[in-house]
């Protein structure tokens, strides 16, 4: 049986909305998100399921009976999920505390320090919640969160994490394959650069990332894109092709060697991860602790780069 991804998942709940709102403008407006970012969604669906979810019409679309079957089943499991959400949800507990972030930054940067974060909070209890689509989720009701866009919860304080820097990386075997990559990645074969799906954030494509650099691109075809960094990663450690890597994100596989850094760099921002977090109250000793920990882990990494 297939079952539907991670991503497909997130734009399930994306199409749940568009059909209720029978727009995608008033949908995008709801979640918070733009309309070509709802769009992108609604067409990753139909993509994967091979058929039009909406029938369109000049400016006005019409779900399809498909669209308004899987419509239906996402706001029932929705409501099972927000009930079940009530009777398990409690008070506080000043002993444990909740972080969601990316499944990259999860991967790649928390779990080579998660030891190290346990060991400093002595004995409470991390949760995890791990997403590619941020927006999807309401982190009001979480202690913390790693997120790109700070002004989302305008009345959370934050601070930086990791200096926005973005370049392309290949395995050395890769490199050794096609030498010329180390000069101009444009003169590899499109299908050789392997893309990423940013969804609602504002990290660099491909497209994006020779804009600012001022090469020229490639002819980009119908390209696949990953939905999570993790799988992307894995791709060019096995030399499949060349990807974007962010500093902080990849630094481990640089160091020991399982990719090789190529350029040239383009900082489009001053950072790309920020720690959000409520303001800890009276007893809350393991949110206090583990922002001091974020905090210090940020100022040794900032002072690095």
């Amino acid at each position: 049986m297939i079952r539907p991804t991670a991503g497909s998942l997130n734009a399930l709940m994306v199409l749940e909305v568009a059909v209720r709102h029978a727009g995608l403008s008033r949908a995008a407006a709801e979640l918070g998100l733009s309309q070509p970012a709802v769009s992108r969604h609604i067409k990753a669906l139909e993509d994967r399921l091979r058929q039009p979810l909406f029938e369109r019409n000049n400016n006005r679309i019409t779900p399809t009976a498909n669209a308004v079957r899987l419509a239906d089943a996402v706001a029932l499991g929705l409501g099972h999920v927000d009930q079940a959400w009530s009777e398990v949800l409690a008070a506080p507990d000043p002993g444990e505390v909740t972080l969601a972030c990316t499944f990259g930054f999860a991967d790649q940067w928390l779990m080579p320090r998660y030891s190290d974060l346990r060991a400093y909070l002595g004995g409470s209890r991390v949760r995890v919640v791990t997403t590619d689509q941020l927006g999807d989720i309401d982190l009001s009701r979480l202690d913390a969160a790693v997120v790109w866009d700070p002004s989302r919860m305008p009345d959370r304080p934050y601070f930086p994490l990791i200096p926005a820097e973005t370049f392309p990386i290949c395995s050395p075997g890769f490199l050794h394959a096609h030498p010329e990559a180390a000069e101009d990645v444009s003169r590899l074969p499109p299908e050789l650069l392997l893309h990423f799906d940013p969804g609602t954030s504002d990290f660099l494509t491909w497209e994006s990332w020779f804009e600012q650099t001022g090469i020229t691109p490639p002819k980009f075809g119908s390209t696949a894109e990953f939905d999570a960094y993790p799988f992307l990663l894995q791709s060019v450690r096995r030399g499949e092709g060349i990807g974007l890597g962010w500093t902080g994100i990849v630094d481990n596989a640089l160091a020991c060697g399982e990719i090789l850094r190529l350029g040239p760099t383009v900082s489009d921002r001053a950072h790309s991860y920020f720690l959000q977090y409520r303001t800890p109250g009276r007893g809350s000793s393991a949110l206090a602790r583990m922002l001091k920990w974020f905090k210090l882990e940020a100022q040794a990494g900032l002072a690095a780069g």
